[in-house]
């Protein structure tokens, strides 16, 4: 296995519950992935951005939870929205937006016009015009708009209206959750702690940088390989796919209170060009450590990271990663599989256990 993120610590493990030898290999010095925690003045945060675990799969749930994941946990999102844009007050709204919430506005009158001229179907050209088919200009304006810009580094009609089913809409029942999946987690010592339990009985090299040139080296120990990383990075090419990273900026605030917290929050969304950032992180929100301070951490996009695949509308990003994925099997004298978000040039991770049923999928959640 290379890469010891979620896909690739599991897969090891899968294999070695089965009776197989796993190995995994990981280029950084640590566990985790981008799901990792760090630490400042001894207060958890995220460096790589929000992270909760959920799944609508017993199977997953059940895995993570044997392995030490056991907090439940309910991930709520606001918006700060400014209404107009000479407000200088804004307002704290729900994501996704709640209806509820959304009629106590001033401008709830033309929000309510606009909905009731949505078309019967969702607009699929690309991400803009599937916003406006399901939310109308307003809230389009005010929820998406300049938080795409800002996230992708474009306008969002070049973007693919793919993920936008996953994440944007209008609720009506109350439920403040983010997610509705059944299991929703969030592990109070970070990912890696559970992920350290997952490879417990598995070896682990950390600090090995494999890439396609080793792949026949590894024809002597192993009989496959299972490769978890970004393509374009491990073939060396480096700028053949589009990716988006964030640059995250925290501090430590120190508070009297051992419980409290800064932010209304644990991800407020900011989608107002009055912020550089697109959101803020207050990890404590979710990890309920008790600590005698707090860190913020805005994230500001544009970072040479591999953080979150670019969606265009053409898929011409998605279309040259199975290239890589075929230079790669033509390379290795040995089986070749590609397991997780990066290696799979995806913005969630799945976990396949069987090609007869329905594919569970776990997710850790990274971007709105």
């Amino acid at each position: 296995m290379i890469g010891a993120g979620w896909a690739g610590s599991t897969v090891a493990r899968i294999l070695h519950d089965a009776g197989y030898e796993a190995a995994v290999f990981e280029r950084d010095r640590v566990l985790g992935g981008h799901s990792r925690s760090e630490m400042i003045n001894g207060v958890m945060y995220e460096p790589n951005g929000p992270h909760i675990f959920h799944t609508s799969n017993s199977e997953v749930a059940q895995f993570v939870q044997a392995h030490g994941m056991r907090k439940r946990h309910e991930h709520h999102v606001l918006t700060e929205i400014f209404l107009d844009d000479d407000d200088e007050t804004s307002v704290m709204l729900s994501w996704p937006p709640q209806l509820a919430e959304l009629k106590e506005l001033r401008i709830w009158p033309q929000v309510e016009r606009e909905l009731a001229q949505r078309p019967a179907d969702p607009a699929r050209d690309n991400l803009e015009v599937y916003c406006l088919s399901i939310m109308g200009p307003t809230l389009y304006r005010l929820f998406v708009r300049d938080y795409s810009r800002k996230q992708w580094g474009r306008d969002p009609t070049d973007l693919s209206y793919a993920f936008g089913p996953k994440r944007l809409g209008l609720r009506t029942d109350g439920n403040r959750r983010y997610f509705t999946d059944p299991w929703e987690f969030f592990p109070p010592a970070g990912a890696q702690e559970i992920i350290e339990n997952i490879v417990r009985p598995i070896p682990v090299t950390l600090g090995a940088n494999l890439t396609i040139t080793d792949l026949q080296k590894l024809e002597n120990d192993y009989q496959a390989v299972v490769i978890t990383a970004a393509l374009d990075d491990f073939v060396g090419r480096p700028d053949e796919l589009e990716w988006r990273g964030v640059h995250t900026v925290s501090r430590y605030i120190p508070l009297e209170d051992h419980k409290a917290t800064v932010t209304p929050a644990y991800v407020v969304n900011r989608p107002s060009r009055r912020h550089a950032y697109t959101r803020t992180v207050e990890t404590k929100h979710a990890t309920q450590q008790p600590a005698p301070g707090t860190i913020i951490s805005e994230e500001y996009p544009g970072s040479p990271a591999r953080h979150y695949p670019v969606p265009t509308v053409d898929s011409r990003n998605e279309r040259h990663n199975l290239l890589l994925q075929d230079e790669i099997r033509r390379a290795s004298p040995i089986p070749v599989f590609f397991c997780g978000r990066l290696a799979n040039y995806e913005g969630y991770s799945k976990l396949h256990t069987s090609e007869k049923k329905k594919s569970p999928r776990a997710a850790s959640y990274v971007s709105p």
